[in-house]
């Protein structure tokens, strides 16, 4: 099913480059047949439900956001370090290129990056980098969205929170054989979405390869609260143990939260209406083009 939602979601992009240019050339045309202006009418009703298909529709009418990952460990000087990449599928809209360090919040020393860009074939990605021994080392609390919301996956487990810039958070969630993680970016362009449809979350949760993931938005009616999430479910591919060999007192510290996480696959999907609006506001951005900015 991911590859036939790759293969759509390209030939999608090539339809849109093709009706983008059909429409421009007729609004330049002083004149139009009867036949030009119905068909243009009858074909932006099937482009509209054919990028709401392919966006918020696929597998299930669940939004296919993310569309690969990948995830790789290294020990550097006895510290784990985590890469996780992360393909993502926003129609015609792209990332700023833009690289938010991660400082730890005790000793102010960098122990990380996340990135925000485009990849190739039309996507955009976001990439997280870091040292995750120094970073287990901080306290967990509850975690929310930037939106005051549940984090998806992560729910209301305890969870280290390491503010970013630009309102950005980013979640580390940990216990014996559970290693979750995820970024949250609010979106400039998305706070016109969030005075429409406040307070709502739009993610669902998918399975790729060893990894369980969900990339979705948030939305709040207060500026800067509006924006995009990746969580992941790593733990097949990253040990606990790995992460605290280094960290004897911090993991005995810890031990409490170690053995209390449940993470929760359900999906978070709003009310039909709320779904409707959202999709004809992405709509309007992707017919734009727009080009995301944080704030």
């Amino acid at each position: 099913m991911a590859h036939r939602i790759i293969e759509l979601n390209f030939s999608v992009g090539r339809l849109f480059k093709w009706y983008v240019g059909r429409k421009e050339k007729f609004n330049s045309s002083k004149r139009l047949s009867l036949g030009q202006v119905i068909f243009m009418r009858r074909f932006s009703v099937f482009f509209i439900t054919l990028v709401m298909l392919v966006l918020f529709g696929s597998c299930g009418k669940q939004p296919q956001v993310i569309t690969s990952v990948q995830v790789q460990t290294a020990q550097v000087q006895n510290d784990l370090w985590l890469s996780f990449y992360a393909d993502l599928n926003l129609g015609a809209m792209t990332f700023p290129s833009i690289s938010l360090p991660v400082i730890h919040p005790r000793t102010l020393e960098s122990v990380g990056s996340v990135e925000l860009g485009q990849a190739a074939g039309s996507k955009n990605y976001i990439k997280l980098s870091a040292n995750m021994s120094a970073l287990a080392e901080l306290r967990a609390t509850q975690g929310k969205l930037p939106n005051g919301n549940m984090i998806p996956l992560i729910a209301n487990n305890p969870t280290i929170t390491v503010n970013l810039p630009s309102n950005a958070k980013l979640y580390i969630t940990l216990s014996e054989t559970v290693t979750a993680i995820g970024v949250a970016v609010p979106i400039r362009q998305f706070d016109q979405i969030g005075q429409s449809v406040p307070g709502v979350n739009f993610f669902p949760v998918i399975g790729i390869g060893q990894v369980v993931a969900t990339a979705g938005l948030f939305t709040s009616r207060n500026v800067g609260q509006n924006g995009i999430a990746v969580v992941a479910d790593v733990s097949q591919l990253v040990s606990t143990q790995d992460i605290y060999s280094s960290q004897i007192v911090p993991l005995a510290q810890n031990q409490e939260t170690l053995n209390q996480v449940q993470l929760d696959y359900s999906s978070q999907t709003p009310k039909e209406n709320h779904v409707n609006r959202i999709n004809k506001m992405i709509y309007d951005l992707n017919a734009r083009k727009a080009r995301l900015s944080l704030h």
